[in-house]
């Protein structure tokens, strides 16, 4: 396999958190290239190695397809085609074939230009540039196809979950078309409409916030610039760019957009930018001539979309729109589908399980309908409110992160990087400040620390003064030297705070105009010092090269024996080379061997910090030798007029991109919430690991450090007893190229063990690292457009807002609007804040769930009254336990929460323990208070517990009682009277034989058949009871449920508790009326004593307790471990309990609203009460529970199971 060299040859850096989508598409581009060409070459010899490394990677690629393998499940995987997808890698060797065919790097200019039908002196014609225009189209990206708005809105509303809530309304709606007078008809036709309505609200909201702006190929738009200059029929012409075309010749200078691909056909030491394509910072410079065979890596082209820096120069189109390296790139970009997140995966599952639930309990008790008249059949739609809550809970938790400067695009976002095991950050505008600036400044022979005046202020004691001669000098040199400035009008420099004022300039000169500004203007300082004029009236100035290493200038400064001073400015130990004399308290000492010894150690020491090294020197050229008026020339080295030595060493100044201050405790937070910070940078490996030691990535020795103090010590050693690691980039290509020599059968347990040994050290950093290997991690942050393959396909992707691309943006899931990588571990609070605050939600839900279902059992299983209706359910669903359920999104993070190690991945959100606790521990609680509320309640009604057992397998007279015909001919409809029970025929016209007439209560009784034949007696029924029926509400049932005594030839009550003439006092309020029984005309008591009617009151006696318990679960379940009062407060909490009282209070107590949710004014204190005991031991329960696992030994088995 090709060694990968840096495309710059020199330092590699990644822009501030270099971006997947691009740049892992560039890579897997260069990489296809690279092989390709190494085949090429070894084809004589042997390919054997690059056809197995493409195998291993095809072979991984399927394993972790087969296995399901997500990214952070694995710390650092292979290499970075392993977690691209297989068709991007495709798409990438098919366009890697078309890179190796093209030679417009490697043709003279002249065959070049002759193909393209242009001349390099003349460029295109006018006619030829609209003829070319028409055959190749606007010099533009194609834009794809986008997904309109409403299509994703209506993708929302056919969820999983809510595709069976749309078949649920739909058959309440089927349900109260085919009978609309049916009872409970109704009640169908409300659920309905409730459904309908809970469906489009909560899909309103996940629109709204998880809904992705198309945004990435407006982000590659955003690379093309508006107007370019072209040279067309000899003449200079500024034009659109997306008009430009094949052939033109086009003019770039520094700050230009690169318009399209070009061959460089003339450089002023034109530097380019290729940092939005590969992710290195670095200006890279371009020639004319061709510098390597890969397309990709050639010095001689410039790509579209990259920045020129420095210098200035000529290039000839080669490609336009489509057909550029940046939109190849594009095209890989946008294929491929996004990774399921690990929450997303859970709310599936979860989606699933209660799917099944809830149409196995509709199945059920559809069947049983079947069998029991007038069972019902929509409980299970009471399940439907879990996942919404879920939902609202992530909305919520998504507004909260963006507050804390996280905007969430993606929902399930959230609680993925709440599960991470290991963030891999880059170094650049991430971890530090993506500024440099002077850190030490080394002049008479001291090092001294260089605090910038505009932050440490005032007040703050300085160890350099800035009225030393020596570092007057060296100011002079630096600004003088520098090209940098302030991007700025003189009108606006009152009160500016200089440090955060855009310049122009590179990032080094950038730091030294703000570390000097607050000293003295930089612009002053210029004036004080003029430039001299070279013989073309230009300024005397030689840029800095990569040959050269070094920058110098010529200034008039007049002196008892010099007219000209040579400043000179670049790479220490070069400049170092130049000089006799070392700058001292503003005398020239000589240097000696001990002055070199302590200029190596301090420069060496510069570097082993991480910081960049800058050397300054001057050079006063004799007066009798340069008087006025010389004539220099500076085109070259070889053409100066004065030799390089001789020089005044002025001093050094380092410069680092210091770590941003939130930083390093937000690594200390990471690790001790057991997640591993894994630092990705193109850094060289001692500058990594400085910066790593500064931020706390490092802490220890690291396998360099103690090479250097143990010359002697192995390798293997030092890597046993380190316990941290800088990995160089080539080191993982190397160790690739090792296993694919060894053939595609090398053994499962041999495969990546280097890697693997590399990553099981817990300090880890990757220094010199091809950005394609940032796919390796769990998460990926990074900002430039080179980011966001990495940022699609990970577990989750995280860009930067402000430094960040909308490449990079449109691709995460989370955007840190701050920049910063303390925001990312909020995130990771957060995200395991809701997976906390979700299972506590779900507990809380499922409480009541439970109270909701076993009414339905109770009613079909031993012929209950039904203890719950549908209104009540309804009511508890979406009334009161809606902003309680939500109020768990507003909870604050546990205390040990970034003390956890993260979660497994067999940690559910909903698991077989949960399940457990919330159905069989606090559910049967909650449900035990309802069902004690319920019989209670009967009880005081005249229905005892033991009677009301007795109903479901009791023959009872049909109700209502038929007219009947008098003697004259009259119809008559007995009413229901008064309780009198000791009348022959209980007031029953049925049960007599005789004819009837208007003294019919007086008739002889009826002689019943035998007592096998009871069942076809007139009237006589063994169904179970219609309680519901509003027909019904008048009949006192000790008449209906009756029974014949043939030894007093006379009929009584069938149930023993009825079967007496005190029977009246079994209901303790048979002096209050209801208010449904007044004014019927009937001469009846208006109480509900022993009518159908009492169950109104026991069903709401039984939603108030569960109303009551759920007081007491919603607090219970605020913390796992600690006690409540050791909770912070939950306002939200607070209002969701005074929410769900009021609703109940209003339900039950508001004549009118009572009436039509079927609710009845219970007594509070005899009938609402019974459910405050069992309040009040679920949270004694759980309160006591949450002290054994305080307080037992630390096993962790135990704890597990009580948690």
């Amino acid at each position: 396999m090709a060694q990968y060299r840096p495309l710059n040859d020199g330092q590699q850096n990644f822009t501030q958190a270099t971006n997947p989508q691009i740049i892992a598409g560039f890579q897997a581009l260069r990489m296809s290239v690279d092989l390709g060409m190494q085949q090429s070459e070894s084809a004589r010899k042997s390919s054997m190695k690059a056809q197995a490394l493409v195998s291993r990677q095809s072979q991984m690629l399927n394993q972790m397809k087969e296995q399901k393998i997500m990214v952070k499940d694995v710390i650092v995987p292979v290499d970075a085609p392993t977690n691209t997808k297989p068709d991007i890698l495709k798409k990438a060797q098919n366009k890697g074939e078309e890179y190796r065919n093209m030679d417009e790097h490697k043709v003279d200019v002249m065959t070049l230009a002759n193909r393209l039908g242009t001349s390099k002196d003349e460029g295109l014609s006018d006619d030829q540039a609209v003829q070319k225009n028409q055959q190749y189209g606007d010099n533009k990206l194609s834009e794809k196809a986008k997904t309109p708005w409403w299509i994703k809105l209506i993708k929302e509303m056919i969820q999983p979950f809510s595709i069976l809530l749309w078949i649920a309304s739909f058959a309440c709606f089927a349900l109260y078309g085919v009978n609309p007078d049916a009872l409970g008809a109704k009640s169908n036709l409300w659920l309905a409409i409730i459904l309908i309505a809970i469906i489009l609200l909560t899909g309103s909201i996940t629109y709204n916030q998880s809904a992705k702006a198309d945004a990435l190929m407006e982000g590659f738009k955003n690379f093309l610039p508006q107007n370019c200059i072209v040279i067309r029929g000899g003449q200079r012409k500024q034009v659109p760019a997306e008009k430009i075309v094949p052939g033109d010749i086009v003019e770039v200078k520094m700050g230009d957009k690169i318009p399209a691909d070009i061959r460089i056909i003339q450089s002023r030491e034109m530097k380019v930018d290729n940092s939005a394509l590969t992710g290195e910072c670095d200006p890279l410079l371009r020639v004319t001539e061709c510098t390597s065979e890969n397309p990709l890596e050639t010095k001689n082209l410039a790509f579209f979309g990259t920045l020129c820096k420095e210098g200035s120069g000529l290039g000839m189109v080669i490609q336009i729109g489509d057909k550029t390296i940046m939109g190849q790139i594009a095209d890989l970009a946008t294929g491929g589908e996004t990774p399921e997140t690990p929450l997303n995966i859970e709310l599936k599952r979860f989606v699933i399980l209660i799917s099944c639930i809830a149409v196995g309990l509709g199945v059920l008790f559809l069947i049983l309908s079947l069998v029991v008249e007038k069972a019902s059949v929509d409980t299970a739609v009471g399940l439907s409110y879990w996942y919404y809550c879920c939902k609202f809970s992530l909305a919520i938790t998504a507004k909260r992160l963006a507050d804390k400067q996280v905007l969430v695009k993606n929902l399930e976002a959230v609680e993925t990087l709440g599960s991470t095991s290991c963030i891999c950050s880059d170094k650049t505008g991430t971890l530090t400040q993506n500024k440099m600036s002077v850190e030490n400044v080394w002049y008479d022979g001291l090092k001294r620390r260089a605090l910038n005046r505009l932050i440490a202020g005032k007040n703050a004691e300085y160890e350099y003064e800035t009225s030393d001669p020596t570092f007057r000098d060296l100011h002079d040199c630096a600004i003088i030297t520098s090209e940098a400035k302030f991007n700025i009008q003189a009108k606006d420099k009152q009160n500016i705070n200089w440090l955060d004022t855009p310049t122009i300039g590179d990032a080094s000169e950038t730091a030294l105009i703000k570390f000097f500004q607050p000293i003295e203007d930089i612009e002053l300082t210029r004036q004080r010092r003029q430039f001299a004029e070279l013989p073309d009236k230009s300024l005397a100035k030689m840029p800095f090269n990569s040959t050269n290493k070094f920058s110098l200038c010529i200034v008039n400064w007049e002196t008892h024996d010099s007219y000209y001073c040579v400043y000179i400015k670049g790479a220490p130990e070069k400049l170092w080379t130049f000089c006799s004399y070392l700058l001292v308290e503003g005398r020239n000492q000589p240097i000696d061997e001990q002055i070199t010894q302590k200029f190596k150690q301090v420069n060496l020491a510069f570097g082993r910090g991480g910081e960049r090294v800058l050397g300054f020197a001057k050079l006063h050229l004799p007066r009798a030798e340069y008087h006025k008026g010389y004539q220099f020339n500076l085109n070259s080295v070889d053409t100066l007029k004065f030799k390089l030595e001789g020089f005044t060493f002025l001093g050094l100044l380092s410069l680092m991109d210091p770590p941003k201050v939130t930083v390093p405790q937000a690594i200390k937070k990471c690790q001790s919430a057991g997640i591993k910070v894994i630092m990705v940078t193109g850094d060289q490996p001692p500058t990594a690991g400085a910066i790593a030691k500064q931020i706390g990535i490092i802490t220890g020795k690291t396998v360099d450090d103690l090479l250097d103090e143990n010359p002697s010590m192995s390798y293997e050693d030092a890597f046993r007893q380190a316990p941290a690691i800088v990995i160089h980039g080539d080191l993982i290509v190397q160790a690739l190229e090792e296993e694919a020599s060894q053939g595609e059968n090398l053994p499962e347990h041999l495969k990546d063990r280097k890697l693997r040994s590399w990553c099981s050290k817990p300090q880890v950093v990757f220094a010199r690292t091809s950005p394609a290997q940032k796919l390796m991690i769990s998460g990926v942050t990074g900002d430039g457009v080179n980011d966001s393959p990495a940022i699609k396909q990970g577990d989750i992707g995280i860009s930067m807002g402000i430094s960040g691309s909308d490449v990079t943006k449109d691709a995460a899931d989370m955007i840190l609007l701050n920049d910063d990588f303390a925001s990312i571990v909020d995130g990771v609070e957060e995200g395991r804040k809701i997976f906390d605050n979700l299972k506590k939600t779900i507990v809380y839900l499922l409480t009541s769930n439970i109270t909701e279902v076993f009414p339905y059992v109770g009613e079909i299983a031993i012929g209950l009254p039904l203890p719950l209706s549908n209104a009540f359910i309804l009511t508890i669903c979406i009334g009161t336990d809606i902003l309680p359920a939500i109020s768990f999104a507003y909870e604050e993070a546990e205390i040990d929460i970034m003390t956890r190690k993260p979660r497994k991945k067999d940690d559910h959100l909903v698991s077989l323990r949960l399940i457990t606790h919330a159905y069989l521990l606090q559910g049967v609680i909650a449900t035990s208070a309802g069902f004690f509320s319920y019989f209670s309640t009967m009880n005081e009604y005249g229905f005892p517990p033991k009677l009301i057992l007795s109903f479901m397998n009791t023959p009872y007279q049909q109700i209502p009682w038929a007219p009947i015909t008098l003697a004259n001919g009259q119809p008559y409809a007995p009413p229901p009277t008064s309780w009198v029970w000791d009348m022959p025929n209980m007031n029953n016209p049925f049960l007599t034989q005789q004819p009837y007439s208007p003294n019919w209560q007086m008739a002889p009784v009826l002689v019943p058949p035998s007592e096998n034949q009871i069942q076809d007696t007139v009237g006589f029924q063994n169904i179970p009871l219609n309680w519901i029926n509003p027909e019904l509400i008048y009949y006192d049932l000790r008449y209906i449920f009756v029974t014949y005594n043939s030894t007093s030839n006379r009929w009584f009550p069938v149930f023993e508790e009825w079967n007496n003439q005190f029977s009246d006092q079994l209901c303790r309020y048979f002096d209050r009326s209801d208010s449904l029984l007044e004014g019927s005309g009937y001469p009846i008591n208006t109480n509900a004593c022993f009518k159908t009617a009492a169950l109104k009151y026991a069903q709401t006696s039984y939603f108030v307790a569960v109303v009551l318990v759920q007081w007491s679960n919603v607090f219970s379940c605020k913390q796992r471990k600690m006690s409540l009062i050791y909770s912070p407060i939950n306002n939200v909490m607070f209002y969701g309990v005074i929410l769900e009282t009021i609703i109940f209070l209003c339900i039950v107590y508001i004549p009118g609203v009572n009436t039509w949710f079927g609710a009845r004014p219970v007594d509070i204190l005899n009938l609402g009460m019974p459910g405050l005991p069992y309040s009040m031991c679920l949270f004694c329960w759980e309160e006591m529970r949450k002290y054994f696992i305080r307080n037992l030994p630390k096993d962790e088995q135990i704890r597990t199971k009580l948690l």
